[in-house]
Formats: structure tokens, C-alpha cells, sequence
């Protein structure tokens, strides 16, 4: 006989300590999987709010930039935007990080507002956003005056962002091409064109004028766009 006889229930034995640690496994698992969940829930929330963080800060060194000019300081932004003078640094790490940032997030304000334009079927919807972007041109002379003086080049800065203004400008203008509402032989690379002069004059213009000249400047270009029987 075989000493080592089988006792009946080994087999449920070893069955049930199997299941038993199976079971020890897919709690440890379903444990882990709900703080790798709580994890991602917080890093989104985090994100979240880094990124609410930096558009306030935008926002705010826009506003103070244009009505207080360039020499506001970074903590001073921080304190009017209700945030940590480290938020700003760890953003922008020196004012000039803070100026291109403010040109691009200005560019995509005029995109949303450009697609926005496009919503509603308005065949003169291209002179309402050259009109923006003139006003913007204004709001932000003395930002787009230091990158100037630096170098900067926005359409290499923010190529897409600066790709996405001319495809909004092209659409508005086509829709006005076929309503006969503007002149049928200008082009979107014209009218960019003419708008970055225009941008230039501004900026040449002094701080209490740059707004009269902007506004002088818009009716000058609306006007000539227009087909000579709507002038």
C-alpha cells in the first residue's frame, strides 16, 4: 500500500487556499486600481487648476500691461490675480516668457472669436474681427513693441496660432467675396498684410495715441476694402 495515501479532501484544500489567495490578489489589484484612479482624478484636478492659474495670470498682466504699461512688476500681476508670486515665476520665468505669452493668448482669443464670427452667417462678419484685431493691435502696442525690440517674431513664436487667425480671416473673406460686400480682388495674404502695417504704425504711435490712431487706422482699411459702390 502506498504510504502516502490521498486524504479525500486535499484536493478541496488546496482548491480553497488557491481561491483564497486568487481572491487576496484581485482585492490588492481592485485596491490599487482605485488609488491609481484617485491619482489620475487629482492629477486632472491639479492640471485643472494650473491651468485657470495661468489664464488668470494672462488675463490680468493683458489688463494691466495695456491701462499701466510694461514696467508692472511679476509680483504685482501675481497679487492682482489673486495668485502666488511663485505661480507666475514657474510659469513665466521673466517678463519677456510673460509678454510672448500674453501676444499668443491674445492671437487665440482672436481665433475663438473668428470661428465664433463664422457661426453666424454674417457676410460682413470679416469686418467685425479686422476690427478686433485692430483694437487688439492697440491693447497690446506696448507688449508687441518689446518683442519687437527682441526679435520675436510671433509667426515663428506661435506658428499654428498664427495659422489659425489666417485661416478665420480666409473664411470670413471668402463668405464676403460672395456676398460682394468686400473688394473681389483682394486676398487673405493682402489683407494680413495690410493689417501687420497697420499693426506697425501703432506701435510707432505714442502710448496716449495708439488707440486714436488704431481706430483712424480701421476705418481706412474697412473703407478701402470695401467694393467702391458700398464705400
Amino acid at each position: 500500500m502506498n504510504n502516502r495515501e490521498s486524504h479525500p479532501d486535499a484536493g478541496n484544500d488546496r482548491e480553497q487556499r488557491a481561491d483564497a489567495r486568487n481572491n487576496r490578489e484581485l482585492r490588492a489589484d481592485a485596491g490599487h486600481n482605485q488609488e491609481s484612479r484617485a491619482e489620475t482624478r487629482n492629477d486632472r484636478e491639479m492640471r485643472a487648476d494650473a491651468r485657470r492659474n495661468r489664464e488668470q495670470v494672462l488675463r490680468t498682466a493683458q489688463r494691466l500691461f495695456a491701462a499701466q504699461g510694461l514696467g508692472i512688476s511679476l509680483d504685482e500681476i501675481a497679487r492682482r490675480a489673486g495668485v502666488g508670486p511663485g505661480t507666475v515665476h514657474r510659469h513665466f520665468p521673466s517678463k519677456q516668457a510673460l509678454y510672448l505669452a500674453v501676444a499668443i493668448d491674445q492671437i487665440r482669443q482672436l481665433v475663438a472669436e473668428g470661428e465664433a464670427l463664422a457661426g453666424t452667417g454674417d457676410p460682413g462678419a470679416l469686418f467685425t474681427l479686422l476690427s478686433r484685431m485692430m483694437a487688439s493691435g492697440a491693447e497690446n502696442a506696448a507688449v508687441k513693441s518689446a518683442l519687437t525690440a527682441a526679435e520675436f517674431d510671433l509667426r515663428d513664436a506661435a506658428p499654428d496660432a498664427a495659422a489659425d487667425l489666417t485661416h478665420q480671416v480666409a473664411r470670413l473673406l471668402d463668405r464676403a467675396h460672395s456676398a460682394g460686400v468686400v473688394r473681389a480682388d483682394v486676398t487673405v495674404d493682402e489683407v494680413m498684410a495690410i493689417v501687420a502695417g497697420a499693426f506697425a504704425a501703432i506701435r510707432h504711435a505714442g502710448a496716449d495715441t495708439s488707440r486714436e490712431r488704431s481706430d483712424h487706422l480701421t476705418r481706412i482699411i474697412l473703407d478701402g476694402l470695401r467694393p467702391p459702390s458700398r464705400r
